[in-house]
């Protein structure tokens, strides 16, 4: 394991877009309330005028146009890779190899090869790492998953998960290099249900084998905008995801899930806080676990899984802030980075498959 960090966590942050800038408040909440433990020093992107307009919220951070100014710096401990995905690989390999720490944020790469290089190259460099499947950190997912751990819920039979957002082109997700197959990885399935797999996967066990159709209504050329996905998990149960971008800006980024044991059902509409409905056993009615006593428990089962978050406990509603906070905690050694690189080839792993039985018209085994 590389040596622990004592000492401030000096952060360059590569890509000041949407999620560059929504780390770069993360990481102040984690620095306000841990002691200043770490610092964005210096803003990277393309566009200079955005880098020195987000590094403007740090005193003394420097703007640069490119990843290498920042990589070359030898008083820099930590890098967030938040560019377009076709920039990951090369940005993430060339910290790795400065002696670097590494964020990523998902998907990690354009194909699960380079993800695969990528995760090599932070191995052979010994450097701490960690990929943003921020899913893991969601409230209600947690505690749905607590619920289906409980004995006696019997068999799991089945999980289905919808995952929607207004096209990422416009709206409060505009994003214009996402309509851009140079540049992103692909449509919904990669660039916003990575997320979902990686979750059902850390619910509910691996992906043996997957059926998928995909469709392009919006035109985009290789960026596909509806996925629907039929899963078989190795423990015998089946899932189905279906993955939309639509046209209807006002309607808020939302997620459903919804999972069926022998004796316990759960359904939520909220995929970071909210209510969660369920009916146990012989019970004839469903029940609803409001949202704050989501939050209770949450709470309560994220301090005594990652004690390291304590001083987070304000901010947990926003699963960001938690997951910057157990990178920087993994950097000061005081807890495993979670979720690992391994993670994120893993999920990439199931994207391709599916876009391979999209392109096959077949259903195709997930590789391990």
């Amino acid at each position: 394991m590389p040596t622990p960090i004592t000492g401030q966590i000096r952060v360059g942050l590569i890509g000041a877009g949407l999620i560059g800038q929504l780390h770069s408040m993360m990481i102040r909440y984690v620095a306000d309330r841990t002691e200043q433990s770490a610092r964005v020093v210096s803003v990277a992107d393309v566009s200079h005028r955005a880098a020195e307009q987000l590094a403007a919220r740090w005193q003394g951070a420097r703007a640069f146009e490119s990843a290498e100014e920042i990589i070359r710096d030898p008083s820099i401990d930590a890098v967030w890779i938040c560019t377009p995905t076709a920039m990951h690989r090369q940005i993430c390999i060339a910290a790795a190899r400065a002696g670097k720490h590494v964020f990523c944020e998902k998907p990690l790469a354009m194909t699960a090869a380079e993800a695969s290089e990528m995760a090599a190259a932070i191995k052979a460099s010994d450097v701490v790492s960690q990929v943003g499947l921020v899913l893991r950190f969601s409230p209600v997912y947690n505690v749905v998953k607590a619920m289906f751990e409980e004995d006696g819920v019997g068999k799991l039979l089945s999980v289905a998960m919808r995952d929607d957002q207004d096209f990422p082109i416009r709206g409060s997700h505009a994003s214009a290099w996402r309509n851009d197959p140079s540049l992103t990885a692909g449509g919904t399935l990669i660039e916003h249900s990575v997320h979902d797999f990686d979750l059902l996967t850390w619910m509910f066990g691996s992906v043996t084998s997957l059926y998928c159709r995909t469709r392009n209504v919006n035109g985009a050329d290789g960026v596909e905008d509806f996925g629907a996905t039929s899963m078989e998990f190795a423990g015998g149960w089946h899932g189905q995801l279906t993955s939309i971008w639509h046209r209807m800006t006002a309607r808020a980024s939302n997620r459903r899930l919804e999972v069926f044991a022998e004796n316990l059902f759960a359904a939520s509409d909220a995929d970071t806080l909210g209510p969660i409905v369920f009916q146990r056993g012989s019970g004839a009615q469903e029940e609803t676990i409001a949202a704050d006593v989501v939050m209770a428990k949450y709470t309560e089962k994220i301090l005594r899984e990652r004690p390291y978050l304590a001083p987070m406990k304000d901010r947990l509603t926003i699963p960001y802030a938690a997951e910057d906070a157990t990178f920087i905690a993994a950097l000061k050694g005081l807890c495993e980075p979670d979720p690992e690189f391994a993670a994120g080839v893993a999920a990439q792993r199931i994207v391709e498959a599916a876009y391979e039985s999209a392109r096959t018209g077949e259903s195709v085994q997930v590789k391990s």
